[in-house]
């Protein structure tokens, strides 16, 4: 299943003013987004109508693909941008989104994060690359210590196995 991102805008009356935070793009800064539906109508998204970026709140790229990592969080390899998150006035913190080489830029007080042009393919593309290949991680890998010791659990069990198989075969 692939879905398309192409936006459908909404009438701008829909957006209730006054109850609503109208939101600038992160990297136009002065161009409002715009609330679209994606093809299959059932997803509303904000999007710059100049730049073609994309804005997720924490929930949306879940909702709308089968491919979204569960548990997206702000890696400890992430950096300090100077583009500020359209939902809360926060800095955004950029990261490769996992399994890929797309860098995604996510705010850690809403959870919510930017996609330039082109960038929402190219993570699909990728990831259900990955699936059919049996290979597509659900969740992050873990960080710091918890990742340390998994990774040397990973590699010692590796070893054993490769030690124990010329034992055997001896």
């Amino acid at each position: 299943m692939v879905v398309s991102v192409v936006v459908f805008p909404v009438v701008a009356a829909q957006r209730a003013v006054g109850k609503e935070n109208i939101m600038h793009c992160p990297k136009c800064k002065s161009i409002s987004l715009n609330r679209g539906k994606t093809k299959r109508g059932s997803y509303q998204i904000e999007y710059c109508p100049k730049c073609k970026g994309i804005w997720f709140d924490k929930e949306d790229f879940s909702q709308l693909t089968d491919i979204a990592i569960k548990e997206l969080k702000i890696t400890r390899k992430a950096y300090k941008l100077t583009i500020i998150c359209p939902k809360c006035d926060k800095p955004l913190y950029a990261f490769y989104y996992p399994q890929t080489f797309v860098t995604i830029d996510m705010c850690k007080k809403c959870e919510g994060f930017w996609l330039d042009a082109g960038e929402f393919r190219e993570i699909e593309t990728v990831r259900r690359s990955l699936k059919k290949k049996l290979k597509m991680k659900e969740y992050p890998d873990p960080e710091g210590v918890k990742g340390i010791l998994i990774s040397f659990v990973d590699r010692s069990i590796a070893d054993l196995s490769s030690d124990l198989g010329s034992w055997v075969d001896n």
